[in-house]
């Protein structure tokens, strides 16, 4: 006869746990559908009410049922500390939201369509409530118009009918700094690191509130609260050098939104091109957000199980119609209930998202929908004998719409009373910058600095620079170019020529990218008010100086040396300015171009043109214009760069007489350089006015909506 241990009865009541578990999995297997997580709670009937001091685990074999159980609670205790530590991240009070939607229906116009009313609707009468503390998971197939409803929850784009509460009241711009949205495409600056890339959004960002200290404190916390201490000093990485992970890049996006403790927070597929396991922590730490007393609504594509357990609500869309609202662990139950049940063992989420498509395959066919299509053959999909997709998408439809009449819409988007009113109202409507101009200015500068070094000083771009200056000074080798002799000889009015058309090309195609390639990541952060255009601008273009100073005065100093220029530091001086005249007003028009097409094919196609009509009427190769296109040379860089270099090295600015084919009649005697003003001042007016043309075109720039 066995003495019974301590641990035996407990073991028992765990052993009666499984029995019950593993008896609801069979069922499950053959088509009878229950849901896990909704039954394993009723398991707390038995109340194994034993505090951890009264367990000795040591007696317990190590083969035990008992070990899942002890397993699900440790991972309990992990996810209580997680909140814990969640809920000291607020900072301040966090303002509770309640997010409710109400026949959403959303609408765009058909393209191509003769009548004018033509439109394609993209959501069909959405209706849908979450709380603080909840996490709700929109699902469904691509197309179903997931992204659509979570920006229409943002207020990113406008509502066509219907209606979209916060607390009971409507969308406002105190709600902007309420709401953080997580985009699907991870966008963020390659070459600064996770560090870099969170305090330059927590010192934006943030209130004037705080100091730069404590905002700096705030993004160093918040890297500790999300996991990333390990690469925080690691670069963000691009499409051509690696960085972080892609669990590491997502996370670091949603830092970038919890920074500023919103209440409502909005992902769009957080999840996607993620790993199982990566996946399911990213949706852990929401959770954790959630039970932090923010509100989260999430899109999500085809969750694993165990990820689609973790989910409060669930929005089932298919084809822009809502298929099911309510309890995540309760939507199995649902369709099970009218007869729709996976004949064989399946995911959760993958047979819901086959609903969304219209697939019964392995599923049993409702007797109603059987009753009601399988007299009329004309329905059916003859070819196969199964039903069609169309008709299983509208006996779902139709279904929920039933249910919804019958518990009634109100009861089923009842929200819970929250007195926030006040605090809703606390931050003004109007535009409230985080920090002053001249700080979002000098914050830019910095960045900018940080950034784009990398893209300036590229292996590429330094070995075009530099090959080009040693040909051109191998070619114009010491050739006395100035000298009144090497003027009569043209090949020598060729370098300075050369040297014109090169610093106006090669900087103007480089700007032309600037805006194309930033266009994505200047719409969100402008969308979320991050800073002002003109801080931007001022900033993009102050911290371009430096770099583009850099180029242009290694070029001079190779071809100087090699090519026997005028040896002095005033004409030396003087034609370094010239360049750099010519490096900023190209770079301004290409700057203008970007920012016009935002289109780097279109804005090439145009630079090219413009480049060689510069090029063209520059003076060296036609001396006498048409008077019809006279005005042509007065707006090219090029042409008043050329002027202002013969008149450095040889104090003219024609090269030869047009009359007599002699040089100039006043070449350059000892100091004197005649450099014109009113080239000069045509070169800044240039400058300043194609960087006002950009600003005007960034200004018509659409902030972030839905691709």
């Amino acid at each position: 006869m066995r003495i019974k241990q301590p641990g035996d009865e407990i073991q028992e009541g765990m052993h009666g746990c499984e029995e019950k578990t593993t008896s609801e999995t069979k069922s499950w297997s053959t088509g009878f559908l229950v849901n896990m997580e909704s039954k394993v709670a009723e398991i707390d009937c038995v109340s194994i009410e034993v505090s951890s001091n009264d367990i000795d685990l040591s007696v317990l074999h190590p083969d035990s049922s008992s070990l899942p159980i002890m397993a699900s609670l440790s991972e309990a205790d992990d996810e209580e500390s997680e909140l814990h530590t969640w809920k000291k991240l607020g900072f301040e009070p966090t303002l509770p939201i309640c997010l409710k939607f109400e026949d959403v229906t959303y609408k765009v116009p058909v393209k191509g369509e003769k009548t004018p009313d033509a439109n394609k609707y993209i959501l069909h009468g959405i209706t849908g409530l979450v709380h603080p503390g909840e996490v709700l998971a929109l699902m469904g197939p691509s197309g179903g118009g997931k992204t659509t409803l979570l920006n229409l929850l943002s207020g990113r784009i406008k509502l066509d009918s219907g209606t979209i509460t916060y607390n009971n009241q409507p969308y406002s711009k105190s709600l902007k700094w309420r709401i953080g949205f997580v985009l699907q495409d991870d966008v963020a600056f390659p070459h600064l690191t996770v560090k870099e890339t969170l305090t330059y959004a927590a010192l934006l960002r943030l209130p004037n509130t705080l100091t730069m200290q404590q905002k700096k404190e705030r993004a160093t916390y918040v890297i500790s609260e999300l996991g990333l201490e390990r690469c925080q000093n690691t670069v963000i990485g691009g499409t051509f050098f690696r960085g972080i992970s892609g669990g590491e890049r997502k996370r670091v996006c949603i830092a970038n939104e919890i920074l500023l403790n919103p209440s409502l927070l909005l992902l769009d597929e957080p999840t996607s091109g993620l790993d199982s396991t990566t996946a399911l922590q990213i949706v852990k730490m929401l959770r954790n957000i959630a039970r932090s007393g923010k509100t989260v609504v999430t899109t999500i594509h085809q969750p694993s199980s165990r990820l689609f357990s973790k989910f409060d609500k669930l929005i089932l869309l298919g084809k822009g119609s809502s298929l099911y609202f309510g309890k995540a662990s309760d939507a199995m139950l649902y369709f099970s209930s009218m007869g729709c049940s996976p004949l064989i063992a399946m995911n959760p989420a993958e047979f819901l998202i086959d609903l969304a498509n219209g697939n019964i395959k392995d599923k049993s066919v409702p007797s109603d929908l059987e009753d009601k299509f399988f007299p009329r053959n004309n329905s059916l999909d003859m070819k196969h004998g199964k039903l069609s997709q169309v008709d299983v998408h509208e006996y779902l439809v139709e279904a929920y719409a039933v249910k919804e009449a019958k518990l009634g819409k109100t009861k089923l988007i009842k929200p819970l009373l929250i007195d926030a009113e006040p605090r809703m109202k606390a931050r003004s409507s109007t535009m409230e910058w985080g920090t002053t101009w001249w700080d979002q200015f000098s914050i830019l500068f910095r960045r900018g600095l940080k950034e784009r070094r990398h893209e300036y000083f590229s292996c590429i771009r330094i070995t075009q620079v530099f090959s080009t200056a040693i040909v051109m000074g191998l070619l114009w080798w010491r050739s006395d170019a100035s000298s009144p002799k090497g003027l009569q000889d043209q090949a020598t009015i060729w370098l300075l020529f050369f040297i014109s058309v090169f610093w106006a090309f090669f900087p103007m195609f480089t700007a032309i990218f600037t805006f194309p390639q930033e266009r994505v990541m200047l719409a969100k952060e402008r969308s979320v008010g991050m800073y002002r255009l003109s801080a931007y601008l001022l900033a993009r273009m102050t911290s371009d100086l430096p770099l583009d100073l850099i180029l242009p005065l290694v070029f001079l100093v190779i071809v100087y040396l090699m090519a026997g220029l005028k040896s002095t530091f005033t004409a030396f001086s003087l034609t370094m300015l010239t360049v750099f005249l010519s490096v900023v007003a190209a770079q301004g028009l290409g700057l203008t171009i970007g920012a016009a097409f935002m289109d780097v094919k279109k804005a090439s196609t145009l630079a090219s043109v413009i480049i060689m009509t510069s090029m063209l009427s520059g003076g060296f190769f036609i001396q006498k214009v048409p008077v019809f296109m006279s005005w042509v040379r007065y707006i090219s860089f090029t042409y008043h760069t050329y002027r202002l270099l013969l008149k450095v090295h040889y104090g003219c600015s024609t090269g030869l007489d047009a009359e007599s084919g002699s040089s100039c009649k006043s070449p350059f005697k000892g100091l004197r350089l005649d450099w014109d003003g009113m080239e000069v001042g045509t070169m800044v007016a240039m400058t300043v006015g194609y960087r006002i043309l950009a600003y005007a075109f960034l200004r018509r720039m659409k902030l972030m909506t839905i691709n």
